[in-house]
């Protein structure tokens, strides 16, 4: 027994540390990429919005949009380094580990690891655009982002399977199907645009996005015992966490079913 798990742990950390390597070795284009989407999606659209409609609201909006932008951009890019199974399926890669002695989720388990350094990454790259843009940061604060963030992946990488077990029939279909689910995300979880008061369809939209209980869960723990908590969460964070984690293991299970059918299948 012991040796099996020994087996199982020793083939997830191979496979992060390949994704990793693989990063590092482009670091070029991964550092470029890394900077881009917090540049663009904070710096740009969320001091844009912060600028011209955040007055009155009654809390930093800023600060508000940061978070927003930890929870989504940390699950696109775990969740890009998952789907990359299905460009490396071209080459051969992903039926030579898919037929080896080991569990198929301590092989995604691993891709997800691997997926999440590169989100680790872009946190880091959302930190620097905070403090340039003199966004309120503290020790305490970034603790508690992090404290966070192991859930953030988790779902994030689990997302990202189950696109590739539902769209993995080619690498231009999961790519697509990435696109077209974390936009809707970005606009509906509340990561730059408040919705808290959204009724009607936009309100049940709301409410079935996975990242809204992300941003919620960060929200939370980030602005306990703040004055504007009121005014920041949908949910009990203990609620959050629970959606979260069942989300994550129901993404994981059925997309790791429907990508190993498929892999059968071809």
């Amino acid at each position: 027994m012991k040796v099996s798990l020994q087996r199982e742990f020793n083939a997830s950390l191979t496979i992060a540390a390949r994704d990793v390597l693989r990063y590092i070795r482009d670091w070029k284009t991964s550092l470029l990429f890394s900077f881009f989407f917090p540049i663009a999606f904070l710096g740009i659209l969320g001091g844009t919005i912060g600028q011209n409609l955040s007055a009155g609201l009654g809390y930093d909006y800023m600060q508000f949009a940061l978070l927003g932008m930890v929870a989504n951009l940390l699950v696109q890019f775990t969740m890009m380094g998952v789907t990359s199974l299905i460009e490396e399926r071209e080459n051969g890669f992903t039926q030579e580990i898919f037929v080896s002695p080991v569990s198929r989720y301590s092989i995604l388990i691993g891709k997800i690891i691997g997926g999440s350094f590169a989100g680790a990454v872009a946190l880091m790259a959302l930190f620097v655009v905070a403090f340039a843009m003199g966004i309120p940061l503290s020790l305490v604060d970034i603790g508690r982002i992090l404290l966070v963030c192991p859930i953030v992946f988790l779902l994030g990488g689990a997302f990202g399977v189950l696109l590739c077990g539902i769209f993995g029939s080619s690498p231009k279909g999961v790519d697509r199907a990435t696109i077209m689910v974390m936009f809707p995300q970005m606009f509906l979880s509340g990561a730059l645009i408040p919705v808290k008061n959204s009724t009607g369809m936009l309100g049940v939209l709301v409410h079935l996005m996975p990242a809204t209980y992300l941003v919620d869960l960060l929200r939370g723990v980030f602005y306990q015992g703040s004055p504007v908590y009121g005014q920041m969460i949908l949910y009990n964070p203990i609620f959050d966490l629970m959606i979260s984690i069942a989300l994550a293991v129901a993404f994981l299970v059925a997309g790791a079913h429907l990508f190993v059918r498929s892999e059968r299948n071809r």
